[in-house]
């Protein structure tokens, strides 16, 4: 994955990273030819794909059939009141482009589905989920267990939030995790809290795509905003999974 392409002008900007020891010029080339699907844009979104953008990420693909709403000015960084009404992965896209220029930056105004969640993953390294919807992150749990992918994936509500990794063949997948079902989504939220998980989920991705060991792989780093407290507890794998077991044993006998 590494393809020895940072320009001058991207050793520059990425200094201060390239600098830092254990990361250097290798890990930032890595960082540099990854490809990043994040499903949603909103508030979330927008912190983990602008951190990833001006961190050096090659490529973003970012996916959300809603609109901006006056609503969403409250949690997401990158929407301004002269979107309202417009296409979020289009806003986002644009706004984007205009921060960073060394990264590749689409926004697909669609829905994902069972009929096209593996064509909108395809060839992609890393994949996030931002949705508030519980049922959504199942989705793309499909397409991490088919092509081995790193999911990332966030809780958010009220003044709390939580972290995890999933990654099939290396750790659990969702459904291992929460085979009865994810949290139920909670109707309110605090304006920082998209933030500060998304900077931690940012951070979790790049030392994956910059070849260091998941940190959050197989446990929930789970974040309380009234104590300011973090705990953690154990995600292990099951290896009865009807999902990534069940499809592993598929690929098998299909190789």
């Amino acid at each position: 994955m590494i393809s020895n392409n940072l320009s001058p002008a991207e050793v520059t900007r990425y200094s201060l990273q390239i600098a830092m020891e254990g990361w250097g010029r290798e890990a930032q080339e890595r960082v540099k030819s990854s490809k990043v699907l994040v499903a949603g844009a909103g508030g979330l979104s927008s912190t983990v794909a602008l951190h990833l953008l001006t961190t050096g990420v090659g490529a973003l693909r970012v996916v959300d059939h809603s609109r901006v709403t006056l609503a969403d000015l409250n949690t997401n960084i990158l929407f301004r009141e002269r979107d309202l009404g417009k296409n979020k992965a289009t806003v986002t896209e644009r706004r984007l482009k205009e921060i960073n220029p060394f990264v590749k930056v689409e926004g697909q105004g669609k829905t994902i589905t069972e009929n096209n969640v593996f064509r909108v993953a395809a060839g992609y390294h890393l994949l996030i989920e931002t949705r508030r919807d519980p049922q959504s992150g199942y989705l793309l749990n499909l397409a991490a267990v088919r092509y081995k992918l790193p999911l990332l994936y966030a809780w958010l509500g009220e003044m709390d939030g939580a972290l995890a990794t999933f990654w099939p063949g290396q750790g659990p997948c969702l459904a291992c995790a929460f085979p009865e079902g994810l949290p139920a989504r909670l109707p309110t939220l605090m304006g920082p809290l998209p933030g500060v998980l998304g900077a931690l989920q940012a951070l979790e991705a790049l030392r994956i795509l910059g070849g260091f060991p998941a940190a959050l792989l197989g446990r929930r780093l789970i974040f309380r905003g009234r104590l300011f407290t973090f705990k953690e507890e154990v995600l292990p794998a099951n290896p009865h999974c009807p999902v990534c077991h069940h499809l592993s044993r598929e690929q098998v006998a299909g190789a």
